[in-house]
């Protein structure tokens, strides 16, 4: 179960899963949207900025609004600045967040450009 400081309310935000299960973190405005690794989604109330100083090693912010795990990261697309999950889904990296990325990920997976095509994941 993973424990949230809330100082402003004086108590610790429960949420019912560990980090280890979240794939990927999306932010709905004032909401988050926690996608676990078996398919399953948990909605907060509380923003993405909320959970981002709370973090473990592991998790990077690529976009406003997307969170991911980089143990989850299978192809990085240099020219149009994108990454591809396990389960094939392709996200944008924003210009800022592009080079903490690469200098995250490991250099083999800086290498792979991934194509997706008819919803086949090619590497």
């Amino acid at each position: 179960m993973i424990q949230i400081p809330a100082s402003y309310y004086n108590y610790n935000h429960h949420l019912p899963f560990e980090w280890s299960q979240v794939q990927r973190l999306e932010g709905k405005g004032n909401y988050t949207v926690f996608v676990l690794m078996d398919g399953r989604t948990y909605t907060s109330t509380k923003s993405l900025g909320n959970y981002e100083s709370v973090l473990p090693a592991g998790f990077i912010r690529i976009h406003k609004g997307h969170v991911v795990n980089v143990s989850d990261i299978v192809a990085v697309g240099r020219s149009r600045k994108e990454i591809w999950l396990k389960d094939g889904l392709c996200y944008e990296v924003s210009r800022r967040r592009w080079r903490l990325l690469v200098e995250i990920l490991p250099l083999n997976l800086c290498a792979v450009v991934g194509v997706i095509t008819n919803g086949v994941r090619k590497i």
